[in-house]
């Protein structure tokens, strides 16, 4: 039994190996058919720059930069809007606050605020408002005009005393 699984292990040893001389034997391949030449000592690639950057001005903030500073203005906007709910106030109306935003520390570090609020009830809430929120970070001051509108505060009627309600 084992002589003839040797035999069967030889015999297919022996057709592998014809094979192999074969195929490696076969008929030789015309480079121009099939093979891609590389060549090996140039290259016919050439590097290509990236497109050059536009320098930016002196003073120039960038689009991320103003796209923060509107963010912030507009955060600050939306808190002064409930300035008469928080005083307890009935000032209405529309007016522009001067907002400062320094570059160096990147946030709001002042706020004036004009006709009708200055002088009212919610002019420090609007002034607390702006103050302190956060842009990116640019060389120097920027004071910026922000308009700001104040309706009056929604009333609440007490349901206990709802005279639809009896």
């Amino acid at each position: 039994m084992i002589s003839a699984l040797r035999s069967r292990g030889w015999a297919a040893l022996a057709l592998i190996s014809s094979a192999a001389v074969a195929v490696g034997c076969g008929p030789a391949q015309n480079p121009d058919e099939d093979d891609i030449a590389i060549p090996l000592t140039s290259s016919t690639v050439e590097a290509k720059a990236p497109p050059p950057e536009e320098p930016k001005k002196e003073g120039e903030l960038d689009e991320d930069t103003k796209e923060q500073i509107k963010v912030a203005l507009r955060r600050g906007g939306e808190k002064a809007q409930e300035c008469n709910k928080v005083t307890k106030s009935n000032v209405v109306g529309e007016g522009e606050v001067i907002v400062t935003i320094d570059g160096k520390i990147g946030k709001v570090v002042d706020a004036k605020v004009g006709a009708p609020f200055e002088g009212t009830g919610v002019e420090a809430c609007i002034k607390r408002s702006f103050i302190d929120e956060y842009a990116l970070t640019f060389d120097g001051k920027l004071e910026l005009p922000y308009k700001v509108t104040l309706a009056a505060p929604a009333t609440k009627t007490d349901p206990k005393k709802d005279p639809k309600k009896k």
